[in-house]
């Protein structure tokens, strides 16, 4: 039996369109720019989600390395390149968490992320772990205000 959580959860595509984002290749993007104010809107797969030294953080592009795949889709490559730089030169974008084999986003929850290239990849960081530790909650920002909600993922 599926949780209430889970039952509610909305599918990417939904997720960026209530973002305010319409994506340039639906089936394949995983980042747009929202119409109405310019940010940058990002999606991470829950299963790439690091927790690091001081909070969490996930790989959002590095470059093809060329012999590594079999495989990769170029212009949804470079369009997530470009998506990264924008925010990093902003300062910041919003990120969604895509979770499981459906790629199925909580609605309305929204992280607000700081964007870092380091060497010729492109990360993003947010939360604190002291936050987890002491089971005070990660920020999470919809799109309105910022809000809390429990930060599942801790554990």
């Amino acid at each position: 039996m599926a949780t209430p959580s889970r039952l509610s959860r909305i599918s990417r595509i939904q997720a960026f369109t209530e973002q305010g984002v319409t994506l340039a290749y639906p089936a394949r993007s995983w980042s747009g720019v929202r119409e109405d104010d310019g940010a940058v809107v990002i999606g991470m797969r829950e299963a790439e989600v690091q927790v690091s030294a001081d909070g969490f953080r996930c790989l959002l592009w590095s470059p093809v390395i060329e012999g590594a795949t079999e495989w990769i889709d170029r212009p949804i490559k470079q369009e997530r390149l470009g998506h990264c730089r924008l925010a990093f030169a902003c300062g910041g974008a919003d990120g969604l968490v895509v979770c499981g084999a459906r790629a199925e986003v909580e609605p309305g929850f929204v992280l607000s992320l700081r964007v870092e290239k380091l060497g010729a990849e492109y990360w993003a960081f947010w939360g604190t772990l002291s936050a987890c530790a002491s089971g005070e909650s990660v920020l999470w920002r919809e799109r309105a205000h910022a809000s809390a909600e429990q930060a599942r993922l801790a554990a």
